[in-house]
């Protein structure tokens, strides 16, 4: 026989282990390798939960005596929120290098040939795939998977779970549509390159049938103009290289960057 003591015990752990689920759920869920398409239900669960088993302990020694249901559920919202304020800074450098390649793709003509991704849930270009994809190899062998771990543990030392913390300030909105500018900002000087040969291929294209009304330059824009455009893209893809692994090392100092608007109470 468990006695009243070994149920409350097992009670505790797994109320804290549900509250721990909430920021480290809403993290995954916007980091596109961890996201619930790019990985099965069980598998994700079993990650997400051993994760937080790491923190279960540090948990169980702040936990209350009793339990509150209301404060308990304003807690796991809290928690929702927190995680999906540092999943969002993370995602950035993912986003940008899928947006790298959206962006060339349209200028090139194959913005047509949208397909499905499943990481991020939504439509995507070919080579906006094949670089979001290129990026998320960069980031577990760059050691991202570490970074992010160490993110997340760092994260709940910062903001205890057990406390309606962190506090919210209006000046720190600047810093949330800073992360919008940073990924369109990046994304147009990193496709730049690729973007301005495509666009000088056009207008002499353009230029070709004022004076060659014959010529199909329908037929022949695209080909021509993603050829150049793969061709400047290879050229200089060690520089892209070079800076993806330059965000993917600034992972990191997410929360740097947070704390200083994210006061602890």
């Amino acid at each position: 026989m468990v006695s009243t003591d070994g149920y409350e015990t097992i009670l505790r752990a797994l109320v804290c282990l549900a509250l721990t689920q909430a920021r480290i759920v809403a993290m995954c869920s916007f980091i596109p390798p961890f996201g619930r398409n790019a990985l099965p239900g069980r598998l994700r669960v079993t990650l997400t939960g051993v994760l937080g088993a790491f923190v279960l302990p540090l948990m169980l020694a702040q936990a209350p005596e009793k339990f509150n249901m209301a404060l308990l559920a304003v807690l796991l919202l809290k928690e929702v929120f927190v995680g999906i304020c540092i999943g969002y800074v993370l995602a950035i450098p993912f986003w940008i290098f899928e947006s790298i390649g959206t962006f060339i793709d349209n200028q090139r003509g194959a913005g047509i040939a949208s397909i499905f991704n499943p990481e991020l849930g939504s439509e995507t270009t070919p080579l906006g795939t094949l670089l979001g994809r290129a990026y998320a190899v960069l980031f577990f062998t760059a050691g991202g998977f570490t970074m992010f771990l160490t993110v997340l543990y760092d994260s709940y030392l910062l903001w205890d779970p057990w406390r309606w913390s962190p506090e919210l300030r209006l000046d720190a909105l600047p810093l949330w549509l800073g992360q919008v500018d940073t990924l369109l900002r990046l994304t147009v000087l990193y496709s730049g390159p690729a973007i301005i040969v495509m666009l000088l291929a056009e207008m002499g294209l353009g230029l070709a049938s004022r004076f060659t009304p014959q010529l199909q330059v329908f037929f022949l824009a695209m080909p021509i103009k993603s050829a150049l455009g793969i061709l400047m893209l290879a050229l200089y893809l060690h520089v892209l290289a070079e800076y993806a692994n330059g965000l993917a090392g600034g992972m990191g100092d997410v929360l740097s960057i947070l704390r200083p608007y994210w006061e602890v109470l």
